[in-house]
């Protein structure tokens, strides 16, 4: 299982079970922080307690991605 937390503490998530590939991607957003990704459904492996909020693009008709953050310190959940 992995473990994370946001800065403040506020919000934390769970991965069961063994992550598989990481997505090292390269878009301006995952550029910018740095992330390794490990997918899978929220709810179903993946877990996120305490508050979040969301951010999908703008400009995309059905965006297939959904970035959770926790609205205290914006660190991003998964």
């Amino acid at each position: 299982m992995l473990t994370g937390t946001c800065h403040c503490g506020a919000t934390h998530w769970t991965l069961e079970g063994d992550p598989g590939p990481a997505t090292a991607c390269n878009c301006t957003l995952c550029v910018r922080y740095g992330t390794l990704w490990a997918y899978d459904y929220e709810n179903e492996r993946i877990r996120v307690h305490g508050p979040h909020a969301s951010y999908t693009r703008a400009d995309t008709a059905e965006p297939s991605l959904e970035i959770l953050f926790c609205p205290t310190c914006a660190c991003v959940l998964s």
